[in-house]
């Protein structure tokens, strides 16, 4: 029989899974044995992210109050996309003067079920040269979860992920509200945690977090 899945897998290093109002998540470079769980603290008002060991003992990394986490959603939420994604200015004068066709993704899971073709050290390499990413856009725009908008379709979309395309050049654009509701070129993602999460705080924070980790890890060894 078949076991049940029960973490999601991002790449050879990064696993999690959703637990009620918790999320457990852990990579490959941590000591064997442990996990993080972040909890949402839906009772307590309290994020929460502690460590976690074999034996279900936990120590605090860190806490931060709702309304904390409020005050600075709009500026984290811009800071994480723009740590995790590589951006570019869009040039709309470019689609109209050429041969560019628009796809809007309408399933992301279409795009994360084939993103590992272009996966390499832990970031998603947009290469259009590539054979890999060539082989991607083909793929992708032949489902039936895209659809062709024209580029003046583009102010009246919230929120937006799509690829253009020609005869020559293939590449990702997105638009979101928290990104200054502007349209912009993807050139790479990054998946590794301890550079998404350095961008995120910042060095000298980040390394205080993992210098917190480090003391949990010695503490729940003993």
């Amino acid at each position: 029989m078949n076991k049940i899945a029960n973490r999601i897998k991002l790449n050879n290093n990064l696993w999690f899974t959703i637990l009620g109002n918790k999320l457990v998540f852990g990579y490959s470079f941590l000591s064997k044995g442990f996990h993080y769980t972040f909890s949402f603290g839906n009772k307590s008002g309290i994020f929460d992210l502690h460590l976690t060991n074999s034996k279900g003992e936990h120590y605090t990394v860190l806490e931060i109050s709702h309304q904390n986490i409020y005050e600075v959603l709009p500026i984290l939420l811009v800071k994480i996309k723009k740590s995790v994604f590589v951006l570019s200015n869009f040039e709309e004068s470019k689609c109209n003067s050429e041969d560019f066709t628009i796809y809007k993704i309408e399933q992301y899971s279409d795009v994360t079920s084939e993103l590992r073709t272009l996966t390499k050290k832990n970031k998603i390499i947009i290469d259009k040269d590539s054979s890999e990413f060539k082989s991607f856009v083909e793929k992708l725009t032949e489902t039936q979860s895209t659809r062709i908008i024209k580029i003046s379709d583009l102010k009246n979309e919230p929120q937006f992920l799509g690829i253009v395309k020609s005869k020559t050049e293939c590449f990702f654009i997105m638009k979101s509200p928290f990104l200054e509701d502007q349209v912009f070129r993807i050139n790479n993602i990054d998946l590794d945690i301890n550079s998404v999460f350095e961008k995120i705080l910042g060095k000298e924070v980040y390394e205080t977090i993992l210098n917190r980790i480090n003391d949990g890890i010695l503490q729940l060894q003993e």
